[in-house]
This record gives structure tokens, sequence and C-alpha cells, in this order.
């Protein structure tokens, strides 16, 4: 018979390993709790929304649940995978322990006291506006590398999200009111910005690496023009939202990276579900441009192709990504699980729901928030059910990360 003292023993060595592992390196702890912060905002939301629960927050409602998915959830996702990245760009160790720990609850620490404490404060203000500094400053000692000289627009981005973020902290302090939407704007074509960057680098090397004799197509001006054309949207939609110069510049957009998609197109593609999930999340970009440009227009309200972008685009990436980088930093073969295969479905069924529902009829404008809601939370659930004794275990060939 075993001994009930080594058992409990052995449960208290394993879960002080599964500790120490998470803070190994980035990826662990921001894709973990990123992705249950996901879920849990989601369901808070999703009851204020529907009058279930009351709401405690220091920012208005709406605010807050753009807020958090965009400054909370995404640059959570943001964070651990470009400070797990930079390892394999520079082949110096990324980031572990203490200085990890620290800038994890940087994150954190904001997270909670936003959705609980009823007034704003500077000093919430503060620690959530110092998150993106301490971000940028961990990837300064790595991009002093000459070979990374196109990595340090990371630096740009992340001074674009400082900014975005300010300005909502400012209209919540009616320092500077109205530019809350402004703010978020901002931050969320930083993130799709980030996603384009990123994308045009994994998407086609995936392409390749995963399906056997495929070649991928780029063209050197059409990937200028994607990034070019990101930018000028950006800057578009901060400074004129409702015109016909931002619709063009949208429009221009989405003929661009449809150009720029295609041809990362392979037949095969479709049989491969960790890949395809990423070129329908870039697809979702296209959608979201062209959305933009009949908004711009006032031809559809604007928050349908804000949903085409963070639902879809930045919804889709996500999941995709922290499922195959899981896999392949803990030395686990890509191939996702039914359980993970099926979240893909569903997170795109949710896009789907939530930005082409209410274009129907707006009577379905409710019930589309609820069903797309159920999904998202749904699809992470099935992430965090999945991924927790795989982000917190060791690496399964024995190496260290």
């Amino acid at each position: 018979m075993s001994n009930p003292a080594d058992s409990q023993k052995f449960r208290r060595t394993s879960l002080t390993l599964g500790g120490m592992n998470l803070w190994k390196l980035s990826f662990r702890p921001f894709f973990l709790f990123g992705a249950l912060f996901s879920l849990l905002a989601t369901s808070l939301w999703m009851a204020v929304l529907f009058g279930l629960l009351p709401y405690h927050g220091s920012l208005v409602p709406v605010v807050w649940h753009s807020h958090e998915m965009v400054y909370g959830f995404s640059t959570a996702i943001i964070a651990g995978f470009v400070l797990t990245a930079v390892q394999n760009w520079s082949g110096r160790p990324g980031i572990r322990g203490l200085h990890l720990q620290l800038l994890f609850a940087v994150w954190l620490l904001p997270r909670i006291l936003l959705a609980v404490y009823p007034l704003p404060t500077l000093l919430v203000s503060g620690v959530d506006l110092l998150f993106f500094p301490l971000l940028g400053s961990s990837l300064v000692p790595y991009l002093r590398d000459p070979e990374l000289k196109t990595e340090r627009v990371f630096i740009a981005y992340f001074g674009v999200f400082f900014i975005g973020n300010l300005l909502v902290h400012l209209d919540a302090h009616d320092f500077l009111s109205g530019y809350a939407g402004s703010g978020i704007r901002l931050g969320l074509h930083s993130v799709i910005l980030i996603i384009i960057f990123m994308g045009g680098r994994v998407i086609p090397f995936f392409t390749e690496s995963s399906i056997a004799k495929s070649q991928p197509k780029t063209f050197s001006s059409i990937e200028i023009l994607s990034h070019t054309s990101a930018w000028f949207f950006l800057f578009s939609m901060f400074f004129a939202p409702v015109s016909n110069w931002t619709a063009g510049v949208a429009l221009f957009a989405g003929l661009i990276h449809s150009i720029r998609l295609s041809g990362w197109y392979v037949r095969r593609i479709r049989r491969v579900a960790i890949l395809w999930i990423l070129h329908v999340a870039y697809l979702w970009i296209v959608v979201g441009f062209i959305l933009s440009a009949l908004a711009s227009l006032e031809v559809l309200p604007l928050t349908l192709a804000t949903h085409a972008f963070t639902v879809g685009a930045v919804g889709s990436i996500i999941y995709g990504m922290i499922t195959r980088v899981s896999l392949g930093h803990t030395g686990r073969p890509l191939k996702p699980s039914v359980l993970i295969m099926a979240g893909y479905l569903i997170l795109s069924l949710s896009a789907v729901v939530r930005v082409f529902g209410p274009m129907l009829s707006p009577r379905l404008y409710a019930g589309s928030l609820a069903v797309a809601g159920g999904l998202w939370m749904l699809a992470f659930l099935f992430f965090i059910f999945e991924y927790t004794p795989i982000l917190t275990a060791a690496r399964i060939d024995g190496r260290d990360g």
C-alpha cells in the first residue's frame, strides 16, 4: 500500500515544480492567464450586458469591455509571444523567473482592480500604463543585435499602445474627455499591425513547413504595401474615422491584404487545422478592412468592422498561435487535439455570428451577442482545460524552457 505521507509529498512537489515551470518562459504565464482572463472578462461582460450582474468597475462598462479585450487580453498574448520569439531571434535566453513575475504582476493587477474598484485612481492607471514601458525595456537588450533591426518596430508598436492606453485613462479621469474610443481604436489597430507583421513571417513559413512540396508566394511590392496601408489605416481611423479618405484607405488595404493572403494559399491547407485557422484569421483582416470602408461611408455600423477585427482576426490568430506555440515550445508534436480543433471551428463560428448576425436583422442583435459570446467562452474553456497541464509542466524532451 502507498504511504499517504508520500502521496501528499508527491502532490506538493508536483505543484512546486509546476509553479517553477510556469516562469521558465514568457509564453507560459501570459498564454495561460491571458486565455483565462479572456474567459472571465467575457463572462462578466455578458452577465453585465444582460442584467444578470451589477457592474462595479471604474470605467464605463462598454469602455471596460473594449479596453480589457485590447489592452488586457490581446497584449498579454502579444507579450508572451514576442518575449518567447525574441529568444529564437537573438539566440539569447528569454526572460524568466523574478523578471517575468514582475512583468506579469504589472499586467495582472490592473485587470483585477479595473473590474472591481468603482472609482478611477491614478495608482491603478499608472500601473496599467507601466506595462508597455516595462515590456519594451525587456526587449531592448535583445534588439540591440544589429541583425534585429526590423524587429525594433515592436518598440514603435508598444509606444502606440502606450499612447492609446493613456487616452483611455485620461478620459476616465476627465482630463481629456471623449477620447476613450479613439484610444481603444488605436490599440486595436496596433494589434492588427502586429498580426500583419508577424503573419507575414510565420504563416508562409508554417505553410511551407507543414505541407510538403508547397511554396507560398510572396511579392515584395505587396509586402511593402501591406504594412504601409495598415499604418495609413491606423492614422486615418484615429483622425477621421468617418470620411471618404478613410473609406478609400480601408478599401485599398483590403485589396492589398487579399492579394497577400491569396499568395500564401495552397490547396492542402484545409487538411491541416493548426494551419488553416491562421489563414482564416488573416481573411478576417480583409473583411475588417472592407467593413471599415463601409462604416466610414456610414453604410454600416462601425461595431461590425470592429468585431471582424477583434473576434475574427485577433481571436482566431491568438487561438491558432497559442495552441501551436505552446506545443512547439514544450517539445510536443504540432498536432492539436480533437477538442482544440473543435475550438478552432467554434471560434470561427463565433466571429461569423457576431459580425453577420446583426447584419441580417436588428432583431438578431441581442441573440447574436449571446451566441457569439457563449461560443468564444467555450473555445477558451477548451484551451484552458487542454493546455493548463502543458503550460505548467516541464518540456517533454528534457530541454530547458
